[in-house]
């Protein structure tokens, strides 16, 4: 069994802490000792020191460790991460986390499989439900195995092998000026994450790097987004289903090449390209701002100065099905493109086409709270954004 230990990150959030220790306690172990870190940042926090110092673990040797400064979030996890190199590796969680009781057999299981492939560059314990950039409904294609791969570094629980962090290390001080305003490969919402981000640079080191972070179709953790640097308030948005206790046999998990389900920053399926035979810069959720360099583009969006060389419907999911499929249809199109071509402004008709897809299981009573719940949601990011100028 590979030594990984369980590294907690705390602050000033108690119940948060009591929150997630408490999840851990529920958890799967195996008969040998498992270490749990607690590591809090420096700040007016003595109740969860106190707590923390307290906190009973059966389970293995407990370390906490109080930072002798306060370092920020950011700092914070980078110094978390360099604990790998006294281990196999580690499980990372911040406190406004829950964990699965299968958490940890999970996390053993994936530490041994991914040894020696060096295009991943991590293990999600966190599954996604909704497109990072657009906020829309994501669901990766169902291709036989427990895992799917994105081209996006998690925060919501983690698990890096001492190999792996060692490579991100070394990227990260290379390019700690990394210029994220320049870069075409960047999606706009990451370039909108403050200075107290840490995870932007994993990703900028994934996409550059052409790495990808292994995800569980199951989720092994689930976020509670308490108040805290991330969030103004707290919100259940980004809540996921975890995976039950007893899981019987072993995960079955697909290597890089083999899997159908390979999504790049944008969350937009790489097979797709294979698929078409057509080296095409995918957009099935038309928020790209950029061709890739590439001469054939499938998107719902308009193009200006493409030439539609095939079209499809948009009925099933999640999306990629309708291609392949050949779902006949006007809603995702392959264009050709001309070296000026340029996508379109959405039209009202296609957002309320969007609408349409997106939006299940709001019946007509609900559609009126629907308004209410646009413009709350409107004004907390609003605030949000207020926060991090």
């Amino acid at each position: 069994m590979a030594d990984i230990p369980i590294v907690v990150v705390a602050y000033n959030r108690l119940e948060s802490l009591k929150r997630i220790l408490a999840s851990l306690s529920r958890g799967e172990y195996p008969r040998e000792p498992v270490e749990l870190i607690i590591s809090i940042d420096r700040g007016d926090n003595q109740e969860v020191l106190q707590y923390a110092d307290a906190f009973p673990w059966p389970y293995g040797e407990k370390r906490v460790i109080y930072r002798p400064e306060n370092l920020g979030l950011k700092r914070h996890i980078l110094t978390c991460g360099d604990l790998t190199q006294e281990h196999d590796g580690i499980i990372l969680l911040e406190d406004d986390l829950v964990v699965s009781p299968d958490f940890y057999r999970y996390a053993q299981e994936c530490c041994a499989f991914v040894q020696g492939q060096d295009r991943i560059a991590g293990v999600a314990l966190y599954n996604h439900r909704l497109s990072q950039l657009t906020e829309k409904v994501f669901e990766p294609l169902e291709d036989g195995f427990d895992n799917w791969y994105f081209r996006y570094a998690c925060s919501w629980g983690q698990m890096w092998t001492k190999e792996q962090w060692a490579l991100f290390k070394a990227w990260f001080t290379e390019h700690s000026d990394y210029d994220f305003a320049a870069s075409a490969k960047i999606p706009e919402h990451i370039k909108d994450w403050g200075k107290h981000s840490w995870l932007k640079y994993h990703i900028a080191f994934c996409i550059e790097t052409d790495r990808f972070f292994l995800y569980p179709r199951v989720a092994r953790t689930t976020c509670f987004s308490d108040a805290g640097v991330n969030f103004s308030e707290s919100e259940n948005t980004f809540q996921v289903p975890l995976m039950a206790a007893g899981r019987t046999g072993a995960l079955r998990l697909s290597r890089l090449e083999e899997s159908k389900a390979v999504y790049d920053q944008w969350m937009e399926n790489l097979y797709l390209v294979q698929f078409l035979g057509k080296d095409a810069c995918i957009d099935l959720y038309g928020a790209k701002t950029d061709f890739e360099g590439k001469d054939y583009l499938l998107t719902t969006s308009g193009v200006e100065g493409g030439e539609v060389i095939c079209s499809f419907g948009r009925e099933m999911r999640p999306q990629e099905w309708n291609v392949l499929a050949e779902v006949p249809g006007n809603v995702i199109r392959l264009y050709k493109l001309s070296p000026n071509a340029k996508k379109l402004p959405g039209t009202r008709s296609s957002r309320a086409g969007d609408a349409q897809y997106y939006i299940r299981g709001i019946s007509y009573p609900y559609k009126k709270d629907v308004v209410s719940l646009f413009l709350r949601e409107t004004g907390k990011k609003l605030r949000r954004k207020l926060t991090k100028q």
